[in-house]
């Protein structure tokens, strides 16, 4: 029983020093942020405390996309401090898939209901883990039409639930310009 207490008091042991160790290899840049409950405050847009926006956006979580994706969103569709955002891995591939497809719908309803949203925005994008990647699909060609077709399906989904809306397509690509890998956006009718 000693030799059995003493191995549990050595592994709680290990553990104990296991746990700071683990954290000194996490290279964040979130450096004491919040050390000694220290309070951070941002400035707010007086415009964001109404209890309304106009427009939902829902994207995929994919990082390569997201800093264009929020440029594209505040400065080319002009929504800064005015929409609602859905971030989910496949964005358009859990709103056409019918086992995931509530899961999505009760997020959108929410945002409907609490803030009275008449425009949703959805950005697909190739090369989506969601969907396998593009080598999923075997052709550029064939990635391009599925994933179009989704997006159309997407949004016969969404009007057929909610007819007032009004739904905006795009699909994003990273296209490499010279020495740059830009994000391409792409209107899909």
């Amino acid at each position: 029983m000693k030799k059995f207490l003493s191995t549990i008091f050595i592994c709680a042991l290990s553990c104990l020093y296991l746990i700071p160790t683990g954290c000194v290899y996490n290279k964040t840049s979130s450096s004491d942020l919040l050390v000694d409950n220290q309070q951070i405050a941002t400035p707010l847009n007086p415009e964001t405390s109404r209890s309304d926006c106009d427009t939902l956006v829902i994207t995929c979580i994919d990082y390569r996309f997201a800093s264009a994706n929020q440029n594209f969103i505040n400065e080319i569709l002009k929504l800064k401090d005015n929409y609602d955002h859905i971030s989910i891995p496949g964005s358009i591939y859990n709103l056409v898939n019918p086992e995931t497809r509530e899961l999505l719908f009760s997020k959108f309803a929410l945002s409907v209901k609490l803030h009275l949203i008449n425009r949703v925005v959805i950005i697909s994008h190739k090369d989506c883990g969601a969907y396998g990647g593009s080598a999923t699909f075997g052709s550029e060609i064939a990635e391009n039409e599925t994933l179009c077709t989704d997006l159309r399906n997407a949004r016969a989904l969404l009007i057929e639930k909610y007819p007032t809306l009004e739904v905006n397509l795009f699909l994003e690509s990273l296209v490499k310009e010279g020495d740059e890998v830009k994000v391409h956006f792409e209107k899909i009718p």
